[in-house]
């Protein structure tokens, strides 16, 4: 432990080897548990059989940069979790060099960077199921070094990199959307920055973005519908009620979603801190002052959702982008204050290394004791026992699977990498199939709670757009173990083979 410490304040930049061993140990962590597939992992596997400007709520490039992978190294959980945790050490990495930039002290720079592991929707949660996530805060770490490197060397470099975080900021999240007009906000309000938006150079950012964004923002405006009525109904939630009930909810949920996103990381910096900390809140200069501006501008914005756009169940997504910048706010406090280096990592690191720990644990914990805990987490669901057993063991390769939802189409097509999987949700898409009396089409839906094998209505209707008249059906049902359930607690798979007349 003292030897680490020692370590990154001698050698701060070892912080980054730091931050790769760790997210290597989550790589290997993930390819340990079962090959089911979290919500967002079987959405990239679904959607890594074509190339598209635009797919569904959610820009294209973390599918983009995760197709590409599949392509060179072949599907599989390897290729899933290389793709996550290469965003995230990057991520990580540019959010250490942002530090760099506005802290005197090389060790809170370390401490700052390492603070990303106290929030929980970034710690935690991203490793267990996010990814347009995940790609949207590298984006939003490169956004912060390009930003802070252009308020203390302007160049045609820096421009250039803050071009290049928001066309991919925007290509990852739109609610990256924020972040930038935030920040753009504050450096208006800030005498000291404005300049930095009426240079020249302020054109190379605009161009560059507008480069990388374009293709997406044409099929976004043909395609609107597509992509933003999840945003909608999310804004939107609670509108049955009346209206001040409604905004009621909402700023009553304001400080609760706060809270719940920023108090660990307070809560650890105040507990190492110890009697520095209230007093370096009172602390400031310039570029504090901007982040606070930044904060300031993100509760408006809150709070305009809130009254005018009948927003009453507030998530985590709308405070995130800005919010991210926390530890390094705290840490760039302490760093004005003027703190004992020394002291605050040699008992921030160990905190840090708990988490190191506690994070990918927990992540195992929550599968193999899902039995005892009566749980039934994703990864439990017997995807690949059912594949062998209805496909595998008669050798009855199907044409194409028709699924009843996304999430199952994907983990279908992860357990068949060279079957054509087709869902009702992407209706843009149509994989081609070889439709023959030796290869069926095989549908596929999930039968817990019904008393007898439906064909859901949903998966009938896109086998007739796919087929035209739908052959009489006979729909079954097959019940498997959960991967690690209690004795008895099983999974119910309905399938229906379509023989072609």
């Amino acid at each position: 432990m003292n030897f680490l410490v020692k370590r990154l304040q001698s050698r701060p930049n070892t912080v980054i080897l730091l931050i790769a061993v760790y997210f290597l140990i989550n790589l290997i962590v993930r390819m340990s548990l079962p090959n089911s597939l979290e919500m967002d992992e079987a959405g990239q596997v679904l959607m890594s059989q074509w190339y598209a400007l635009g797919y569904d709520t959610q820009p294209p490039f973390f599918n983009w940069v995760q197709h590409l992978v599949i392509d060179g190294i072949g599907q599989s959980l390897f290729a899933l979790s290389l793709v996550k945790n290469l965003f995230l050490f990057l991520s990580y990495v540019f959010y250490y060099l942002a530090a760099r930039q506005v802290l005197a002290s090389k060790s809170l720079a370390v401490a700052a960077a390492l603070g990303l592991l106290t929030i929980p929707e970034i710690g935690w949660l991203a490793q267990r199921d996010l990814t347009h996530s995940n790609a949207s805060l590298f984006a939003a770490c490169l956004f912060l070094y390009g930003l802070f490197r252009t308020l203390e060397r302007p160049t045609i470099t820096s421009y250039l990199v803050t071009g290049i975080a928001i066309g991919i900021g925007l290509l990852s999240k739109y609610n990256f959307s924020i972040l930038c007009f935030c920040a753009f906000v504050a450096l208006l309000a800030n005498p000291a920055y404005r300049q930095r938006i009426f240079n020249w150079r302020i054109l190379a950012t605009a161009a560059v973005a507008l480069v990388i964004v374009t293709p997406h923002a044409l099929w976004l405006f043909q395609n609107f519908d597509i992509a933003s009525h999840d945003t909608v109904e999310k804004l939107e939630t609670g509108g049955q009620d009346g209206v001040l009930l409604q905004i009621a909810r909402g700023l009553s949920e304001l400080p609760l979603t706060v809270l719940s996103f920023c108090a660990l990381t307070v809560l650890v910096y105040a507990s190492v801190a110890r009697g520095r900390f209230w007093p370096a809140l009172r602390t400031g200069n310039q570029k504090t002052r901007l982040i606070e501006i930044m904060f300031g501008v993100l509760l408006v914005f809150l709070l305009f959702l809130i009254f005018f756009m009948g927003t009453a169940e507030l998530k985590t997504r709308w405070i995130s982008p800005v919010l991210f910048i926390l530890p390094l706010y705290l840490c760039m406090k302490l760093d004005v204050h003027g703190i004992e280096e020394g002291h605050f990592l040699k008992r921030f690191i160990p905190v840090i290394l708990l988490l190191m720990v506690l994070i990918p644990a927990s992540l195992v914990l929550r599968i193999v004791a899902a039995g005892p805990m009566n749980s039934h987490p994703k990864l439990t669901v017997p995807y690949q026992g059912f594949v062998e057993d209805i496909i595998r063991k008669p050798a009855a390769t199907p044409a194409l699977v028709i699924a009843e939802d996304a999430f199952l189409a994907g983990n279908i097509r992860m357990q068949l990498p060279q079957t054509p999987v087709d869902t009702e949700t992407y209706k843009l898409y149509n994989p081609p199939f070889d439709w023959s009396a030796q290869k069926p089409i095989l549908l596929v839906w999930r039968a817990n709670g019904e008393n007898r094998a439906l064909v859901p209505p949903e998966v009938e209707k896109r086998l007739e757009q796919r087929i035209g008249a739908v052959p009489p059906l006979q729909p079954q049902t097959i019940a498997l173990p959960y991967i690690y359930g209690s004795d008895g607690d099983l999974f119910r798979f309905g399938y229906a083979w379509v023989v072609k007349p």
